[in-house]
């Protein structure tokens, strides 16, 4: 039976009851940021700087981080910490890049950008931790939208070379902990542009310009695109996320398949109907390191 398999037989297997982590919080320290590390995340060196509409994410299903203990935030605590221990925690030595996740899914609709952006809240809310998150979905850019950021020039303006400096196109937030960066205008040769040793630069430049911090990115579905694939080249660490009762195990092992051979994979299975709009349940959480 292959490492795919096992890892989905667990998944499945924590689908009907209490999640499971492969790793636990005592791997890592993590505590809630006070106001004095709220200052200092103001101070990060954005040109540009926006106002969360937190009224629009809460009605999108999202846990802003002033609301109170949730379901869905114990959740994602189950699911960052694993994440920010191979990032910073004692094996982060064997994992290159491990600050740098990709959220990933086989196909569309299996809640790829809830949880993104609900993970990103949760790393939020870390004293230790920040978290960049980067709209990777130039087609769709539902991150950017989200918050209210179409059109603002983002990742791809800056793989085509019209924009230098990085910072000039990151967005800082009245949220501590919390920055962005937008998708851009779309390309038809987004795939080429991600696949381009610029693409790797700046993943190495936004790991440098943000200590501390977690460059989450949004992608594109594993086997509709080519994009994810190819940023999974650059990322350290991928979380996989598997909608429960919809998408096929062949489809999932196919998904697997196409990331980066030395990529560890973080296997979310959820039991979400639909993105937006209803309460959103994690069926079970497992964490493995595959390498073919």
């Amino acid at each position: 039976m292959s490492k795919i398999q096992k890892a989905l037989q667990k998944v499945t297997a924590a689908a009907g009851g209490k999640a499971t982590d492969s790793r636990t919080r005592e791997t890592i320290k993590t505590a809630i940021r006070s106001d004095h590390e709220a200052k200092r995340c103001a101070s990060l060196p954005h040109k540009q700087r926006i106002e969360v509409d937190l009224g629009l994410l809460s009605t999108s299903g999202i846990a802003t981080l002033n609301e109170g203990e949730s379901e869905l935030r114990d959740e994602m605590r189950r699911i960052k910490w694993p994440i920010l221990a191979n990032a910073f925690g004692d094996q982060r030595k064997d994992i290159p890049r491990g600050n740098v996740v990709m959220v990933a899914s086989a196909t569309s609709g299996e809640g790829k950008t809830f949880t993104t952006i609900n993970l990103a809240m949760s790393i939020a809310a870390e004293k230790d931790f920040d978290v960049l998150l980067v709209d990777g979905d130039i087609a769709k850019s539902h991150t950017s939208e989200l918050f209210g950021l179409t059109g603002f020039p983002g990742v791809t303006d800056y793989l085509l070379g019209d924009v230098s400096n990085i910072l000039d196109v990151t967005v800082g937030t009245d949220l501590p902990g919390l920055s962005l960066l937008p998708a851009g205008r779309a390309d038809e040769h987004a795939s080429e542009l991600i696949a381009s040793n610029r693409m790797s630069d700046l993943v190495t430049e936004l790991s440098q310009l943000f200590p501390n911090t977690v460059v989450l990115f949004d992608s594109s579905p594993l086997l509709q695109t080519n994009e994810s694939q190819v940023l999974s080249r650059h990322v350290g660490q991928v979380l996989l996320v598997v909608a429960a009762n919809k998408t096929p195990t062949a489809a999932v092992k196919d998904a697997v398949a196409l990331l980066g051979p030395d990529v560890v994979v973080n296997v979310i299975f959820n039991g979400m109907k639909r993105l937006f709009g209803q309460k959103y349940s994690f069926g079970g959480y497992y964490g493995y390191h595959y390498k073919r």
